[in-house]
């Protein structure tokens, strides 16, 4: 996810006049991808939280610098729409866990892909199915900069509607199944 999302926003930024931004993602992506041989499923080595909350916070800075600081002046709303699904999957976890009194400091197994996998689809399946979800948000990105102003948030209304189908339709086969 962080190796598509990255070479997306590296492409968006390099597009619009990037120097800083363009070189950090380059970066990004090369590091990813390095991880990725020992990763993709089956996978040899797990990142873990501390380095998920590490490339989370780069790329929240990244769209900050491209945003306010890099000659790109890149819309801020570009790094959102790029990681929509992990976004809406740790949201709509988080609400529920909150709303069901769960403590949500320990370990659980509820995210959407986490149930899409308890579900019976593949490792591979699930992780197939995210990298496709990033690609889409990729191109939205890449729409999204043709757009001016406030009209940029439409391009969110897709999105959002398949999120929540996909929401629904996990939510209610792992209730029938009572996973959850």
């Amino acid at each position: 996810i962080t190796a598509i999302a990255s070479l997306f926003f590296m492409a968006i930024c390099y597009s619009q006049g990037s120097s800083f931004v363009f070189i950090s993602c380059y970066t990004l992506v090369a590091g990813s991808i390095g991880f990725l041989v020992f990763n993709f499923p089956p996978a040899k080595i797990f990142m873990g939280d501390v380095g998920s909350a590490f490339i989370g916070f780069t790329l929240a800075v990244l769209a900050i610098i491209a945003a306010r600081y890099d000659n790109s002046h890149t819309s801020f709303l570009v790094m959102p729409l790029l990681l929509f699904n992990v976004l809406f999957d740790t949201i709509f976890t988080f609400s529920r866990r909150l709303m069901n009194r769960e403590a949500i400091t320990q370990a659980h197994r509820s995210h959407l892909y986490q149930l899409m996998n308890q579900l019976g689809f593949s490792h591979m399946e699930v992780t197939l199915s995210q990298y496709c979800m990033v690609f889409l948000q990729g191109l939205g990105a890449l729409w999204m900069i043709q757009i001016e102003g406030s009209e940029r948030l439409y391009l969110y209304i897709p999105f959002i509607i398949f999120q929540s189908s996909y929401c629904y339709w996990i939510i209610s086969k792992a209730k029938r199944q009572q996973l959850i």
